[in-house]
């Protein structure tokens, strides 16, 4: 008799070259995990910096664990069937927790661990009804399993026993690592020398700590995973970690997409499916050096969610399929839906599939904005993230399957069917997002490989993917091609839709051009008045001016004289009229201006004031002077009607003239309005003409009186269709067009022609403030959620720092030396301590207790804070007696950031400065001072300082001011800009009842 034999090499085979890459591998041992009962499964990478080292891997859950007789004769036993039939029902299952589901069968998924790094160490502990038992720890090499010549049961690993509640200490450690060696000694005969040296200092180099790793997690995290004490569960730690995992993180850290975690994401179902809920979190986090918290990467706000999947879709389906591959379910395609909607599958013929009954839904998005239904901020948003994770994905019972969803696997044909024809077949891989639901009760015969990259090829697999390309066809077909029973509801959508964005599009362009015009014309005039242009103009005219009068005096003839005088006056007259000219801007009627360029258009009106009054209107005046002055020199006469008359005239012509081309102006643009109207007219009438000889001929080449009555009817309908819908598109855009011109020529004959552009323009303010808001405050989002992220951790971290902290100052009262530097050391971790109450505003439900402030303690917190740049700019922080007597009763959360921020805008302002570098602090009976001799705040930005989104500052975002201005008025606290004391050019008054000043 002969018997089949096992080489060493069969593990490595079924193990790391069997699992298809590391995704697969993670994935597996969660799994495991969730079939362990865990509530929780984490795997923490530590990513060494060396370009050569490869990091170390920590797995952890706390499920059930294992005992000393679950470890060797079922962790270490291949192709177990504990979690089959019988076996499987005595299997430990916690008390008060539901029954799951077993995702894995063939009692390999343990060797997945080898293609994650080259050792591992195993340490497990188990929970059962009768109470915890003993830790049981192991070390294992794979690289034993690839050595050729070597049969399995030569190999034996090392095993220990701890008790205690207690994790292995180093020395026990050192004790596995010597048995481990001298396993490998123990077979050296059997194979190359070379190859078990390699083998043996891989080994020596790992001394991994799993006490201190313990610690570790427990200074950054609640470690609901420990071993120590009432732990229970199973860790591995795993070294050195394969190099890959750094190689493929830092690439999807250079192309900023999910390259490696997108096959992780969503490991359990809480989107597509019912369940809100997981029994199990599972978290991959990746540690660099000197990183305190770690980078989670698997994040729910990474994945999809149910409101993303039925809101922010253009088209939404969900149904179910039968067990003879018939759909029924419904569909929204746009805002149209179609409930119990039925979609056959011919290839049923009768039989049942072979892959059984299942669940499929998902979303769709429109691959261009203009055709969507869904707002354009949330269609970047989902079309961004469609990019890294559109798919249709597989869950059997509510645990993902791999490869599917990742778009890269084109299970369904998707892609391929669209380069024949995108429109004929409609449907991208990337534009949708949703899920085949599976069940192992229901769907027994889909069997994944044995390195789970898929389900096995065989009949189930077929029949489940010709069910739903089926599907996708249908839908397309029906639905979403030209031609199809309900396409009509979708091409009018989409060119409802496609119209809208295109005609917002144009008016954003027209309107961008005339912004951008008038923004020119502004930065024009503000060049030449800064350039005191104006002041130059005048003084050059008023020189012309003078002498063209005094010659005009000099002149024999007094009657010639005087009409000279007059004409020299009404020359100056002219060229001031053409110079006011030069200098007015006005603004385009119909068009919004941005907030930046409203605050150009104010500052424009106050310098065109300024220099009409300034300089116009005193010339105008000068030049009647000189004139009357001139004349009474010259012993003149001046006849004051003639002269009076020939200036109204003058006026009168000019103003004619340019009525007269404002008029010609606007009749041209009605005679085009005219002409287009015209235009659409005619061809809706040939377009009707032309559908009416099309269907002429067709009746002529049909044998009308061959056919039966039913078809017959067939074409009655379909010509009369074809005439209603030519008929029906061509008269609706008519009509709107009347409906717009008659409700624009009603507002002009109501409002002498100013309404409608009135209307337009605060149409396009109002949607102008609103995309300014919005992108606001998705930035306020984002630096709150960074604020809550920081306070968190660093609130975390400090802990430990306290601890470390005290056990030093222990150390120091027994040892002289060291009392100086914890002295140094907790004075400057209490005040960065303090800093963590500047994180308490976007938090204030937990943080909120007034205080009462002094004066002293702000202006001590101001120089602690900005000493480093008070020093570096040469600038003085100067403070009266006033503002350290003074006392406000408030929240420090409200109060601190405010002050912290107009102190820090000073500081700013004031380095740029040559002169006396000054930052003054004063108070009086009921306000603080804070001023600065750094730029003057012009008087046209005293309020619009505290606006969202202004800022006079290079590449401000134009926030500080607003959100202190906001927070300080929540509490009746007055922020303004008032004038500044003696000697200084801007100063801020902070005023409440609540202040008062006691010296």
């Amino acid at each position: 008799m002969a018997r089949i034999r096992t080489r060493a090499r069969a593990v490595d085979m079924l193990g790391r070259q069997q699992i298809a890459n590391i995704q697969n591998a993670i994935s597996e041992l969660f799994k495991n995990a969730h079939d362990a009962y865990a509530t929780e499964a984490r795997l923490d990478y530590f990513e060494d910096s060396g370009p050569k080292s490869q990091g170390v891997i920590c797995m952890r859950d706390n499920g059930v664990g294992m005992t000393l007789d679950d470890f060797e004769n079922k962790w270490l036993v291949l192709g177990t069937e504990s979690k089959l039939g019988s076996e499987r029902s005595k299997h430990f299952r916690p008390s008060g927790m539901k029954e799951r589901p077993i995702t894995g069968e063939k009692g390999i998924g343990r060797l997945a661990i080898a293609l994650l790094g080259s050792q591992v160490i195993v340490l497990t502990r188990a929970f059962r009804q009768d109470g915890l038992k003993e830790l049981v720890v192991c070390w294992i090499h794979w690289g034993l399993f690839e050595l050729p010549g070597v049969n399995l049961e030569d190999i034996e690993l090392p095993i220990r026993i701890i008790e205690g509640g207690t994790l292995p200490a180093k020395d026990e450690i050192l004790s596995l690592r010597n048995e481990l060696l001298e396993s490998i000694e123990s077979i050296r005969s059997k194979c190359d020398s070379r190859t078990i040296d390699a083998v043996a200092a891989d080994i020596k180099s790992f001394s991994p700590n799993p006490s201190e790793l313990d610690g570790y997690f427990n200074d950054r995290e609640d470690n609901v995973l420990s071993l120590a004490e009432n732990g229970f569960g199973t860790q591995f730690i795993i070294g050195p970690a394969n190099p890959v995992i750094k190689v493929e993180l830092r690439s999807e850290d250079k192309e900023s997409d999910y390259s490696f975690r997108k096959q992780l994401l969503g490991f359990y179902d809480k989107t597509f499916g019912n369940a809100s809920n997981s029994p199990i979190s599972v978290s991959i986090k990746r540690w660099l050096p000197e990183d305190l918290f770690g980078d989670e990467y698997l994040e729910d706000d990474n994945f999809f969610n149910r409101k993303e999947l039925t809101e922010s879709s253009d088209h939404f389906l969900s149904g179910d399929l039968d067990e003879f591959g018939q759909f029924k379910g419904n569909l929204r395609v746009y805002e149209k839906d179609y409930d119990d909607l039925t979609i056959p599958w011919p290839g049923s013929k009768g039989r049942p599939s072979a892959c059984g009954p299942f669940r499929i839904i998902f979303g769709y998005l429109q691959g261009q904005a203009k055709e969507s239904i869904v707002p354009l901020e949330e269609w970047a948003r989902m079309n961004k993230k469609l990019d890294y994770l559109g798919g249709i994905y597989v869950y059997r019972d509510k645990l993902r399957v791999l490869p599917y969803g990742d778009h890269s696997f084109d299970w369904l044909e998707v892609e391929k069917r669209r380069t024949k024809g995108a429109g004929y077949y409609f449907f991208s891989f990337r534009r949708m997002f949703g899920a085949v639901l599976l069940s192992k009760n229901a769907n027994p015969e889909l069997q994944e490989k044995a390195g789970r990259e898929g389900f096995q090829a065989n009949a189930a697999y077929r029949d489940l993917r010709d069910i739903i390309i089926n599907l996708l066809i249908h839908l397309a077909a029906e639905f979403f091609r030209k031609g199809g029973t309900y396409t009509d509801i979708f091409e009018q959508d989409q060119a409802e839709s496609k119209k809208k964005a295109e005609a917002l599009e144009r008016q954003r362009k027209q309107s961008r051009e005339r912004r951008k015009k008038f923004e020119l014309l502004l930065q024009t005039f503000a060049d030449r008045t800064a350039n005191k242009l104006p002041e130059t103009q005048i003084s050059q005219l008023r020189e012309q001016t003078n002498k063209r009068m005094e010659a005009a005096s000099k002149i024999p003839d007094q009657d010639k004289a005087a009409a000279s005088l007059v004409r020299a006056e009404q020359d100056a007259v002219d060229s001031l009229t053409r110079l006011r000219l030069e200098y007015n801007r006005k603004k385009p009627s119909g068009v919004a201006l941005t907030k930046s360029l409203a605050s150009d258009w104010n500052a424009y009106l106050q310098e065109r004031t300024r220099i009409e009054d300034d300089l116009f209107i005193p010339f105008e005046r000068e030049i009647s002077k000189t004139l009357g002055k001139v004349a009474k020199q010259a012993k003149l006469y001046i006849d004051q009607r003639k002269r009076l008359d020939e200036r109204i005239k003058a006026i009168a012509a000019e103003r004619k003239k340019q009525l007269k081309e404002a008029s010609a102006l606007a009749n041209d643009s009605a005679s085009e309005t005219r002409k287009t109207v015209s235009s659409i007219t005619e061809k809706a009438r040939l377009a009707l003409d032309e559908t009416i000889r099309s269907i002429q001929a067709d009746m002529n080449r049909t044998p009308i009186q061959d056919l039966d009555p039913d078809e017959v009817e067939v074409l009655r309908s379909k010509w009369e269709s074809q005439l209603t819908e030519i008929e029906t598109r061509h008269r609706d855009g008519l009509m709107a067009a009347r409906d717009m011109l008659a409700s624009l020529a009603e507002n002009l004959k109501l409002s002498d022609g100013n309404e409608p552009a009135a209307v337009m323009e605060a149409l396009e303010e109002r949607m102008l403030e609103l995309e300014e808001q919005a992108d606001q405050d998705f930035e306020m989002v984002q630096l709150g959620l960074a604020v809550a992220i920081i306070n968190h951790e660093f609130a975390a971290a400090i802990k430990q720092v306290r601890r470390s902290i005290q056990s030093l100052g222990q150390l120091s009262s027994r040892a002289a030396g060291i009392k100086p530097i914890y002295d140094s050391i907790k004075s400057n971790f209490e005040h960065l301590d303090g800093h963590l109450n500047l994180f308490t505003p976007l938090q204030r439900r937990l943080y909120r207790k007034a205080l009462t402030i002094t004066g002293r303690s702000i202006y001590n917190y101001i120089r602690d804070l900005f000493s480093n740049r008070l020093d570096r700019h040469g600038i003085e922080l100067k403070v009266t007696d006033s503002f350290l007597a003074l006392k406000i009763e408030c929240y420090p959360s409200t109060l601190y950031p405010a002050v912290i921020n107009i102190v820090d805008n000073a500081i700013y302002w004031v380095s740029g400065q040559k002169h006396e570098k000054t930052v003054f602090l004063d108070a009086k009976v009921d306000h603080m001072i804070i001023a600065n001799n750094g730029p003057r705040i012009e008087e046209r930005d005293h309020q619009s300082i505290f606006a969202r989104g202004f800022s006079r500052k290079p590449g401000g975002r134009g926030l500080g001011l607003f959100i202190s201005n906001k927070a300080l008025a929540s509490e009746n606290i007055l922020l303004s800009v008032q004038s500044p004391p003696k000697g200084f050019n801007a100063s801020f008054r902070i005023q409440s009842e609540n202040i008062s000043v006691n010296i």
